[in-house]
């Protein structure tokens, strides 16, 4: 596979362990904000991306992120799902229902308001404009669908003239029919429940008092629950009436006809209805994403490697998104957001720490960080975060303290991890829950170191969590390791859910055993217990856990002034692009102050060359020489690099603003011989001078 490719392959969904990181649930918070069937869809079916796109994706929410601060975000009014319109009818064999005529129609009226939507979106938004490169012409169909169709869908009278005629005789037969049934009622008033017409299938009736059925003759089309009433349809009205059934089948006939032909037209067009329908749901989640970031304090994350920046994973104030969700919704007081970095110092990072502690949930908020990274959705975390581009991630992910610890356990966490070992690599990140445990610990411990080592040798990232102290030490013995741990306030008994880096973490067993009330006799004899070696060997993490905290609040620090001073740098480049960008708005202002009077100018030099055949001969030539000097000068006053940049980049599909129609149109022809464009301005097409077209729009 050559580089490009491998950029461009596109992961499979089964190697990222979604299931085990409750992505689910977070997939169902993106799609409570999406306003269109179509986003729901483009949610549903979202699956990893290869790494270009995922690369896109991000820079769509970026970017939409910004346009929606300065107000020139999309409007998604119209926008639908069609495709299962196009699925139903190919399974079914069947021409489209009128609602799905109807969202179908609503679909491409939209597609095409969003195309100079787009199209206007290359300096600003440049990700979301690739969007709308070989953006498909839905013109042909819209114009199909609005010859039969109205907006909500339903076939239009003149869709066919024989559809018209037939509508039209209806009508005329109906009002007949309905003028001569008043008339009966009115006569016949006395023998009337009511005077109103009813209908009854499609036949329209009298309703009679039961005991006056013989005094209105015709036939009895039903009965009132209490019998006291009988729908009459009166003789006079009947064969008008089987006229009027026939007509209406008829029309359905036609309108089934129409309706297959549209249908026909539709499934013609079915590959550019299902490109555009991904290219706008992919705005749309960009829509979506950006109202994630909002209400959930999310960014898109920062692929690591490019840009400058360093190949390891570094998270910080990161945060589940589920439990921000219960954050805001008032089920939770506080979500301690956790640091966490792999992969640029060390490899393997093992957690330590008493149960509840926090550390399944670190592996889970890392791996889910991984693959929101992928799928390019955004995440709630501090600026300066990044994420490797992952091909995979392997989780062993369990509840222990729900689950009992038996051969059978056991043996499943050994087939989720021997599953992932042929992947193993450094672009495929590991998550080991509780490792060692379900079994004899020093066997455990024995297996887990040597797993380890093996990853390590594989370079592949992996995080791991563990109850069994002696894995404690197996950061001490590779330089490629490093220990962590879930912070525990031992006074209260309570975890704070923190993760602290650099720090092996400590089972607090004992402690926790007295401050419950455990006998003292029984405590003090089970810290006897404990070998003298192992006692050495907490003292000595115990020292190196003071310089290792230390060492890591030294590289915080040092690492938030490094995000300080880009902020700071981000922002003094973004002032120098506002001075760029108000000096190009002046030297706009006055190009088209310039061309305005440039135009007005050669209207009256028009005028001036009008008026020569009033001359001699002798005088016309000399004042023809003149003004064609005039004229001359007049060309290069208008032209500044700029213009002249414009007029060269004038083709096919771009846009202009027009002064004359306080219009930008649609370029379709560029004729440089005349000197001139011709442009779609409504349903019309108009040929203008170049002198009459410009890239400013009036204010």
């Amino acid at each position: 596979m050559s580089a490009s490719q491998a950029v461009n392959a596109r992961p499979s969904a089964a190697d990222f362990a979604l299931g085990a990181l409750d992505f689910e649930g977070v997939r169902a918070l993106f799609e409570r904000l999406a306003s269109t069937s179509l986003g729901r869809r483009g949610l549903r079916e979202l699956a990893p991306r290869s790494d270009a796109d995922a690369r896109c994706a991000g820079q769509r929410v970026r970017e939409m992120r910004w346009l929606e601060e300065s107000r020139s975000q999309p409007s998604l009014a119209g926008v639908c799902d069609p495709l299962p319109a196009f699925e139903a009818a190919r399974q079914f064999h069947r021409p489209f229902e009128r609602d799905e005529f109807a969202h179908l129609f609503g679909f491409v009226g939209a597609a095409l308001r969003l195309a100079p939507w787009f199209a206007l979106r290359k300096q600003d938004a440049p990700a979301i404009h690739a969007l709308f490169e070989r953006f498909p012409d839905l013109s042909a169909l819209a114009a199909d669908l609005a010859r039969a169709l109205d907006e909500r869908g339903e076939i239009k009278d003149d869709a066919s003239a024989k559809l018209a005629k037939l509508r039209r005789e209806l009508r005329e037969l109906s009002n007949d029919i309905e003028s001569r049934l008043r008339r009966i009622a009115t006569a016949a008033r006395d023998h009337l429940s009511d005077g109103s017409i009813h209908r009854r299938g499609r036949r329209l009736v009298l309703a009679v008092k039961s005991k006056s059925q013989g005094k209105v003759s015709g036939l009895v089309h039903d009965r009132s629950q209490s019998g006291e009433t009988v729908f009459v349809e009166p003789r006079e009205v009947i064969e008008d009436q089987n006229r009027r059934a026939e007509l209406a089948s008829d029309e359905e006939h036609e309108v089934r006809r129409i309706l297959v032909e549209l249908t026909r037209h539709a499934l013609d067009a079915e590959g550019f209805v299902r490109i555009a329908a991904t290219r706008l749901a992919e705005l749309e989640i960009a829509v979506i994403s950006s109202a994630f970031c909002a209400k959930y304090g999310a960014r898109p994350l920062d692929v690591a490697g490019e840009e400058g920046r360093p190949n390891g994973l570094l998270l910080r104030e990161a945060r589940h998104p589920l439990l921000v969700e219960r954050l805001a919704s008032g089920a939770l007081d506080e979500v301690v957001p956790i640091d966490v970095r792999l992969g640029d110092e060390f490899d393997l990072l093992v957690i330590t720490g008493p149960n509840t502690g926090g550390k399944t949930l670190a592996l889970k908020t890392v791996g889910l960080a991984a693959c929101m990274a992928r799928l390019g959705l955004p995440f709630p975390c501090a600026e300066g975060s990044r994420v490797p581009l992952y091909d995979g991630v392997v989780a062993d992910i369990g509840d222990e303290q729900e689950i009992a610890q038996d051969l059978s356990t056991f043996s499943s966490h050994l087939a989720r991890v021997r599953a992932g070992l042929d992947r193993a690599g450094p672009k495929t990140l590991f998550l080991l829950d509780e490792l060692g445990g379900g079994t004899d610990p020093d066997e455990g411990a024995a297996l887990s170191d040597a797993l380890l080592e093996h990853l390590l040798e594989k370079r592949a990232p992996t995080v791991a969590t563990t109850h069994l102290g002696k894995l404690k030490e197996f950061a001490f013995r590779h330089a490629r390791a490093e220990n962590a741990s879930a912070e525990f306030d031992a006074a209260t008994l309570r975890p704070r859910f923190r993760l602290l880096v650099g720090t092996p973490g400590e089972s607090c067993a004992l402690h926790i055993a007295a401050r419950l009330g455990l006998p003292k006799t029984i405590v003090e004899n089970a810290r006897r217990r404990i070998e003298r070696r192992d006692a050495e060997a907490q003292e000595l993490m115990r020292k190196m856990r003071g310089a290792r905290e230390a060492a890591e609040r030294a590289r915080k620090d040092t690492e938030q002034k490094l995000v300080d001073l880009r902020k700071t740098e981000d922002e003094a480049l973004s002032r120098i692009q506002d001075l760029k960008n108000k000096s190009e708005l002046l030297e706009a202002e006055a190009q088209r102050g310039l061309e305005e009077r440039v135009r007005e100018a050669r209207a009256r030099l028009k005028r001036a060359f009008d008026l020569l055949p009033q001359l001699s001969p002798k005088s016309a030539e000399s004042m023809r020489d003149a003004l064609d000097q005039v004229d001359q000068h007049l060309s290069g006053a208008a032209l500044s690099e700029r213009r002249r940049a414009f007029l060269i980049a004038l083709k096919k599909g771009g846009l202009v603003y027009i002064p004359r129609y306080k219009q930008r149109c649609v370029i379709t022809k560029v004729d440089r011989s005349k000197e001139s464009v011709s442009v779609r301005l409504g349903t019309a097409t108009l040929s203008v001078p170049f002198d009459e077209v410009t890239s400013y729009e009036s204010l």
